[in-house]
């Protein structure tokens, strides 16, 4: 069936996305937690806003006095586009330095491709920090600009630290004191307090900071959402987590101690692993967790490298990502483990980010959340790395899962000797599914005058494309393979003189698995 509707082929990650209006990670302004179609667009399921707001904090209680750090980061790729952030520091800073404030690395740019880091640039104009953001305490509300991105990634974990233009001391006369950051991570069964300002689903005038009181369910976790490979994270319970929320402080119960942030969210309406919908990695294959499943990520690698000074990647200990290893790009196919052209490879292009330290590169690959790419055990020996790269076309496993391939580079041939080279590698991914679908075909048919207008529902991420063929019921067989074409997008005009009509789908995910062909009478015969 698969193969004579349509020949199976790799397909990159990006491809699903084009003609949905996928939802992403928690950034508010831009609809995180919601698929609205366009008329020229295929329909996409809708999805659902999280199931239970968490109540606001007052600014007179005292988690207004816990959490008076943290407000509302205007930043990202549009002026719209909200998170939270908390202002912190190393302990004793400076009064005259410049304040930092930490949120998630995909508040700084939610397109960072999965090896990016981000060290000193200058931020956008328009991006600003509001703190003490207290729905009863408008009139204190004061803006401050933010100057700098000291530091922002998505490898690993999702972290960014901001500079404000604004000075420690001038925080202080508004009794916004900055938090220390825990060298602690947090641990299974852990109570939580989790600060955060959703504005997805939530009326404009109640776009304040809520407090999520919650538990730890699983930590540590490895966390697979788009292009994105997180180690170390906490899943948890927390509820009323949407857009904006992301970058929220999340603290032991107590609220004295910042151990992580708020990342993401499982998307209620999704289905399988995706975009909005992240997966947990297994030797068994990708986990698909509960509807409103939050994550957090922990912070203790920003502790690691905070002094009075500010962020120092050079200090002794620092334990963020410098952004200094060889440079990996692949697709990010999803793909069945047997193609029309032969087994499925790896499609990885390695180059040098330095060319004197980057003469060699060693590779070790395996299941996500398995493989530790950190270990030096297990990798080849090392290949001469060309300065225009080198391609990694190795056999893919036949097993579906999520797989990563893990890349060092090196000075020379003795990998024994790189040191420092396995503390970040960089990596590619692929995942292999030989699974069709576990949703059916789904369409809307909408009554217009003398005609019906069919638009087949892409059901993200198990049904992403379709193929279709229509006719009178008499003569339209839907399992006969003759006949179906690509789906463009474009709604299906049937004139009322011709009914009844059989509109016929079969649905395809991001590896080209197929359902079986789906019949529908239109118009309904319900």
């Amino acid at each position: 069936m698969k193969t004579a509707l349509s020949a199976s082929r790799r397909r990159p990650l990006a491809a699903a996305i084009s003609g949905i209006l996928a939802a992403g990670l928690l950034l508010g302004g831009t609809p995180a937690q919601a698929a609205h179609p366009s008329s020229s667009d295929a329909l996409a399921k809708p999805t659902a806003r999280a199931d239970k707001q968490a109540p606001l904090i007052d600014a007179s209680s005292a988690d207004g006095e816990r959490f008076r750090a943290s407000g509302r980061l205007i930043g990202g790729l549009s002026s719209s586009t909200t998170c939270t952030a908390t202002l912190v520091s190393a302990t004793n800073p400076s009064p005259s330095a410049k304040a930092l404030i930490l949120t998630n690395g995909h508040c700084v740019r939610d397109t960072m491709k999965t090896n990016e880091v981000i060290v000193n640039e200058p931020a956008p104009h328009g991006w600003s920090f509001t703190p003490a953001y207290f729905h009863d305490n408008i009139a204190e509300h004061r803006t401050f600009p933010v100057r700098n991105v000291a530091y922002a990634t998505m490898k690993d974990t999702d972290i960014a630290v901001l500079e404000l233009q604004a000075t420690y001391k001038d925080l202080a006369e508004l009794r916004v004191a900055p938090r220390t950051v825990s060298a602690d991570r947090p641990a299974s069964g852990q109570a939580l307090r989790a600060a955060h300002a959703p504005s997805v689903g939530v009326d404009p005038d109640e776009q304040f900071l809520r407090l999520s009181v919650c538990r730890v369910t699983a930590s540590p976790v490895a966390l697979h959402e788009h292009t994105w490979l997180w180690k170390d994270v906490a899943r948890t319970d927390c509820l009323g987590v949407s857009g904006g929320s992301s970058g929220g402080p999340v603290t032991t119960a107590d609220g004295n101690r910042l151990v992580a942030l708020i990342n993401t969210v499982s998307t209620p309406g999704y289905l399988g692993c995706g975009l909005g919908r992240p997966c947990e990695g297994s030797a068994s294959g990708l986990a698909v967790p509960q509807d409103n499943t939050a994550y957090a990520i922990p912070v203790d690698a920003v502790a690691s490298c905070l002094d009075s000074m500010g962020l120092q990647l050079d200090k002794s200990g620092c334990r963020l990502d410098p952004g200094e290893q060889v440079d990996v790009t692949s697709s990010g196919q999803e793909t069945q483990s047997h193609t029309p052209h032969g087994p499925a490879r790896w499609d990885a292009h390695i180059t040098p980010v330095d060319t004197a330290q980057h003469k060699y590169a060693a590779f070790k690959s395996g299941p996500f959340g398995v493989v530790d790419c950190t270990d030096p055990l297990g990798y080849t020996r090392p290949r001469r790395l060309p300065a225009d790269g080198l391609d990694y076309t190795h056999i893919l496993p036949t097993r579906d899962n999520l797989y990563v391939l893990c890349v060092a580079g090196g000075p020379d041939d003795n990998a024994g000797r790189w040191g420092k080279s396995f503390h970040h590698p960089s990596y590619a991914f692929a995942r292999v599914d030989n699974t069709p679908p576990t949703a059916s075909p789904e369409i809307n048919i909408e009554d217009s005058d003398a005609d019906y207008w069919v638009r087949p529902l892409f059901l993200p991420w198990e049904i992403t494309r379709y193929e279709i063929k229509y006719g009178p019921t008499t003569t339209t067989d839907c399992n006969d393979v003759d006949g179906y074409r690509p789906y463009r997008k474009v709604p299906v005009t049937l004139p009322k003189a011709g009914a009844p009509w059989t509109v016929c789908l079969v649905g395809y995910d991001n590896a080209d698995n197929a359902t079986p062909p789906a019949n529908f009478a239109v118009p309904s015969e319900s």
